[in-house]
């Protein structure tokens, strides 16, 4: 009775240890990743969208710079000569004199025909022009985002099935054997098995590598190193029809809105050529101080100069600079009729795909309920001797082939879905519940200046 309450308690405190080792590998266990996940982590490793945010940051330095078109400048000069001049009083022939001069001078120009006003008008088309490129770039990383996630899920069910079905013929072809070895069988039944069980473990291959494709695109877009992936449905808000979707393309896609904003900011251009060759009125204040040899040459001088120039001849730099930007004017806006029509014929087609996808989807599950029936009702027969076994190897291909087209089917359904948003312009992240978003553009810093003081020698 001792032996055995002590053999009970060694094997309970062996028990407890196993749970206490296993226990901790529960919590090594990753969790399934969702799709808001997975976009927050592609979101913040995207090399094109921090680019784009840089591209914001350099068009808002324009728009700076050319607010401050007209600012004063200052200029220092310091100049030294020696002069060697022939005099014949002189022995030697020659006198030498040297002279310093130095100059400080102020300049501003007060007056230019409405130049720099101009030049802001397209920075601020430009700054517009990235923010919309931005928009453009985020919802492509959204998109690749979402295909990835999809095409993992996808290629894991594949995967799972080609699976199953390797592991089906694998049994049939054992049994195959067992008959030919009973005598109840011939060896071309079992050669057929075989057969089959091969090209079962040829596609299970195929299904792996593509397994293994899916997840490495889908690590490279998110750094993520797992694969335990959640579904998702389709996005809300989806166009009714086609004119809708085609309307709302037209309205806010960022590349229609980018062509727009081009052919504006090109419609400037020979406006600021014009401006270019328009009086111009500058104001300038100069002190200078020059040494010579001698007290009689020494002379410190303080001007004020107010200055009007203005072109008064048209020359053929003008000309062809003047016919450049009507062509450029002219290809930008030919460039945006493009552009549009381009974005709402690919919206029509993707309105057409999602439909499309969703009768598919419903032609595909009703061929999966078909072909299950067929597989039950072949296994019964079989059963019976009213079929051979070949029949329900092959009802039961064309039900694992079924199951192959549904997953797909499933997932161009949502691809079509958010390809469909993505058409329309109107994919973001604000349909996306995400825990942390990108910052918002005009809330990213500007790098710091190199040039922190008011003496340009003064470089960080």
């Amino acid at each position: 009775m001792l032996f055995t309450m002590r053999r009970k308690k060694s094997l309970f405190f062996g028990f407890l240890s196993i749970v206490l080792i296993i226990q901790p590998s529960f919590s090594d266990v990753p969790e399934p990743v969702t799709i808001e996940e997975s976009l927050a982590a592609g979101l913040k490793v995207s090399n094109s969208l921090a680019a784009s945010q840089q591209a914001f940051v350099v068009a808002r330095q324009a728009v700076a710079a050319a607010k401050a078109a007209n600012e004063l400048n200052g200029n220092f000069a310091l100049s030294g000569s020696n002069a060697q001049s022939d005099s014949k009083s002189t022995a030697g022939g020659f006198v030498g004199s040297t002279g310093l001069t130095a100059t400080f001078s102020l300049s501003k120009r007060i007056y230019d025909s409405g130049e720099a006003k101009t030049k802001f008008e397209v920075a601020e088309f430009d700054l517009e022009k990235a923010r919309n490129e931005y928009l453009l770039a985020e919802q492509n990383v959204i998109f690749d985002v979402i295909s990835a996630h999809l095409d993992v899920l996808s290629a894991q069910k594949a995967f799972d099935i080609r699976d199953a079905n390797e592991r089906r013929l694998f049994a049939h072809t054992e049994a195959a054997r067992i008959r030919l070895a009973a005598g109840t069988s011939t060896p071309t039944r079992l050669a057929e098995a075989e057969a089959r069980l091969a090209r079962a473990q040829s596609d299970k291959i195929l299904a792996k590598s593509g397994l293994q494709s899916a997840v490495e695109a889908y690590e490279s877009l998110t750094g993520f190193d797992t694969v335990k992936l959640l579904s998702f449905s389709l996005p809300q808000g989806l166009p009714e029809n086609s004119v809708d979707a085609e309307m709302k393309a037209g309205d806010s896609h960022p590349s229609v809105i980018i062509a727009d904003l081009a052919a504006k900011s090109s419609g400037l251009q020979f406006k600021l050529l014009k401006q270019s060759v328009l009086p111009k009125v500058n104001f300038s204040l100069s002190a200078s101080r020059t040494e010579k040899e001698g007290r009689s040459s020494d002379k410190d001088e303080i001007t004020t100069k107010l200055e009007l120039s203005t072109p008064f001849l048209v020359t053929e730099t003008t000309r062809t600079s003047s016919r450049s930007r009507q062509a450029s004017h002219l290809k930008a806006q030919l460039d945006a009729s493009e552009r549009r029509r381009v974005v709402e014929l690919e919206a029509r087609r993707a309105f057409r795909d999602y439909e499309a996808s969703v009768a598919q989807i419903q032609a595909v599950e009703s061929e999966l309920r078909a072909a299950k029936l067929v597989a039950k009702g072949t296994e019964s027969e079989v059963e019976f001797g009213l079929k051979t076994l070949l029949d329900l190897l092959d009802a039961e291909h064309d039900l694992s082939n079924a199951e192959l087209r549904l997953v797909q089917a499933q997932q161009d359904l949502i691809v079509n879905g958010y390809n469909l948003i993505r058409s329309t312009g109107q994919l973001s992240v604000s349909q996306f519940a995400l825990e942390t978003t990108p910052p918002a553009l005009d809330s990213i810093s500007d790098p710091p200046s190199r040039y922190p003081y008011i003496i340009p020698l003064m470089v960080k």
